[in-house]
């Protein structure tokens, strides 16, 4: 993931890309989250992630079995529109430690959990510019932990910081650094509550109600140490910086395939969102509303996702209630509270090795159409693939050509204002390699 603050660009690494295969290839270590629940959602999609090693799936009557694992990570950043010290246009590179992530997962015919734990600094984002000592581990937080109950093949119960049921699960698109869904906090989400899942081969369905956000950890910011994009209280540096707890989500989607087979597949969803907020300052509670639809199909080695997302945030705050302050990876920054999002996503799974390497390519766009007339929309297109390296799997590069306008992860200035007034509404370009071995 990208971040720009303080007058530069900051890039993270979050997520791995999907790649298409069978729904046997899906159990995969990246996937632990959703792979250790018995009825984890879109388990007969056919679409799988790269995190490689696959994870055994209890027998029925087994006692039970510990899986442990992880991930470390480096990452090349060419950022095209970053600036100097003094405030000049540059040209800038590094090449930093990305992630360091350590799993737990547990699974028997009846229980089941898992837990992940992620370390970052140490790079040119944790680095003294911003404010930081510059060591690995500075900044850490964990990205999933929780407990589940295995009512029936297809019914489970989940409880603790699990994934919420919105939109396209677990990811709205294929690229690294995913789509401005995960800027905005709304794709790939992990909150702390309880999840009904409901799982068949045509249909599945999930319901949650998660009390409190995914909590904030270690990190030098006020509210923004945690791996999901959520509502915060934001940093001194955010303008108008609001303080805001996102409390009592009720969230659901449902999913059914009209069509399945070797060929092809085709399936459509609908997803609710709603919450309270709680504002610090106003002491008052206002309101988070979320709904959208979804579609997801594959003929062949080719794959499309499409998903919409009306946004309505009405936040109670004692000066501005046309923004709200969101972060995630120990930084904030301001959102536009009403508008429409959209993403779409085409990829293609080449069947012949290029070199030592297996390739995905893919092709994304998602903007942000904000309500109110003088604010710029958001937009952010991506051309990347995903590199598999065949003689050890384990191994995986990302690369991507990232292009965005008033994108708070592309090009510097964008980054505190660019999902709510927008930032210059320029086009600006990145490139992200990130390399990783998954154990």
């Amino acid at each position: 993931m990208t971040i720009k603050g303080f007058g530069a660009t900051l890039v993270l690494g979050t997520t791995g890309m999907m790649l298409y295969a069978s729904a046997v290839a899906a159990q995969t270590q990246r996937t632990q989250e959703l792979d250790a629940e018995p009825s984890r959602v879109n388990r007969e999609q056919p679409i799988a992630v790269p995190d490689p090693t696959p994870q055994p799936q209890a027998a029925p009557g087994s006692p039970g079995k510990f899986t442990f694992g992880g991930a470390i990570r480096a990452r090349y950043d060419w950022r095209f529109n970053d600036v100097g010290l003094g405030g000049q246009p540059k040209a800038s590179e590094h090449f930093d430690f990305d992630t360091l992530s350590l799993k737990a997962a547990y699974d028997s015919d009846t229980i089941f959990g898992a837990a992940q734990y992620r370390f970052y600094g140490g790079s040119s984002i944790y680095g003294p510019r911003n404010g930081y000592r510059g060591f690995p581990g500075e900044v850490s937080f964990p990205m999933w932990a929780y407990l589940g109950y295995k009512l029936t093949p297809e019914d489970s119960i989940t409880v603790g910081l699990n994934q919420t049921p919105f939109g396209l699960t677990p990811y709205f698109g294929t690229s690294f650094i995913e789509t401005l869904g995960f800027t905005m906090g709304i794709e790939e989400v992990y909150n702390l509550g309880v999840k009904y899942s409901h799982v068949e081969p045509d249909l599945n369905y999930q319901v949650g109600f998660y009390p409190g956000a995914n909590p904030n950890a270690i990190g030098l910011s006020l509210d923004s140490a945690r791996y999901s994009t959520n509502i915060v209280k934001a940093d001194s540096y955010v303008p108008f910086a609001t303080r805001n707890a996102e409390q009592n989500m009720f969230i659901g989607r449902a999913e059914y395939f009209v069509v399945k087979n070797d060929l092809a597949s085709l399936a459509f969803g609908a997803s609710i969102w709603h919450s309270d907020l709680y504002n610090s300052d106003t002491r008052q509670t206002g309101t988070k509303q979320l709904e959208g639809v979804h579609m997801l199909a594959t003929y062949g080695a080719w794959g499309f996702k499409g998903i919409y997302v009306r946004q309505d945030i009405d936040p109670r705050n004692p000066v501005r209630n046309d923004l709200i302050g969101i972060g995630g990876f120990d930084f904030s920054y301001n959102m536009a509270t009403r508008g429409n999002f959209v993403s779409a996503e085409v990829t293609y799974k080449i069947a012949d090795p290029i070199g030592p390497f297996t390739a995905v390519p893919y092709a994304g766009y998602s903007a942000f159409y904000k309500d109110k007339a003088s604010f710029q929309t958001s937009e952010r297109f991506i051309l990347g693939a995903a590199w598999t390296f065949t003689a050890d799997p384990n191994l995986v590069i990302y690369t991507e050509g990232v292009f965005g306008r008033n994108d708070p992860y592309v090009g510097a200035g964008q980054f505190v204002n660019g999902l709510a007034q927008g930032g210059d509404n320029r086009w600006k370009t990145r490139f992200i390699m990130n390399i990783g071995y998954y154990f």
